[in-house]
């Protein structure tokens, strides 16, 4: 009764380690809000302009309220956003990564200037298979931040510009 008590822990012991774990990712929250003494709608088609050139698709676009917004699936070399450090653990491996970035860009006309305001977040999901079974296991990144490449691209494509 002992060895089984014993050998019930260890395989306990082994299993919770080896476990799947996702890190969550570092807060990094930071203003990326650039101000361009320019015409509003000369810094708006530009606006729409980096989303073409980049190859980001809008979802949603208004002008009036000044809004562009996407969402789009990024590929698994992925460097927009941070979703943690996934690790499949000794008992599984990384199969798929699915991970969804959302842009959001107000551009808003104040006074004698226009202000750029990105925003750039995202979520998804890690698929891992278990290398005991071969089951299919989901892992969901419910909050990515943003690592400031896209906005930082777009700062860098307007100040070419103005």
């Amino acid at each position: 009764m002992k060895n089984l008590f014993i050998s019930l822990i260890l395989v306990i012991g082994i299993v919770g380690c080896a476990a799947p774990s996702l890190k969550p990712p570092s807060d990094q929250s930071r203003d990326f809000s650039d101000r361009y003494a320019a015409d509003f709608d000369v810094v708006w088609e530009s606006v729409v302009d980096w989303f073409a050139v980049n190859n980001i698709p809008i979802k949603n676009i208004d002008k009036n309220s000044g809004l562009i917004s996407s969402d789009y699936s990024l590929g698994s070399s992925f460097t927009q956003v941070d979703c943690g450090t996934m690790d499949p653990g000794d008992m599984a491996r990384l199969v798929d990564t699915n991970i969804t970035a959302n842009i959001n860009v107000l551009v808003r006309s104040q006074r004698d200037e226009v202000i750029v305001r990105p925003n750039v977040f995202g979520q998804g999901v890690y698929t891992l298979q278990s290398t005991w079974d071969n089951r299919l296991i989901y892992v969901r990144a419910d909050r990515c931040v943003t690592t400031g490449e896209l906005e930082n691209s777009l700062q860098t494509y307007l100040q070419a510009i103005f």
